[in-house]
């Protein structure tokens, strides 16, 4: 049975070991296939009018490529939580 894809949009996302990794905020297509490419943690409409760097940042690290989906159910569950690169900001020390 499938799942329409308004019905993503919300979910809990959890890896297999139980860790939280967030909610599903949007999602990616690969329009050629019509098959689901990724689910973002994070709403890309409001990055799209941010600076470029945002919207990299949003694809490269608030996002779960749907290969590493395992199941969806009530929530989704993925093989592994993905990482994210979390910059340290330097001052002038």
């Amino acid at each position: 049975m499938g799942k329409r894809l308004s019905e993503f949009y919300g979910l809990d996302i959890y890896s297999i070991r139980g860790e939280y990794v967030g909610k599903v905020e949007d999602i990616i297509l690969n329009l050629e296939t019509g098959g689901i490419m990724s689910l973002c943690l994070k709403p890309l409409k409001g990055s799209l009018s941010a600076e470029p760097s945002e919207m990299k940042r949003v694809l490269k690290e608030e996002n779960v490529s749907y290969d590493s989906v395992e199941a969806v159910g009530e929530i989704v569950l993925i093989k592994s939580k993905p990482v994210r690169e979390f910059r340290v900001k330097r001052t002038g020390v």
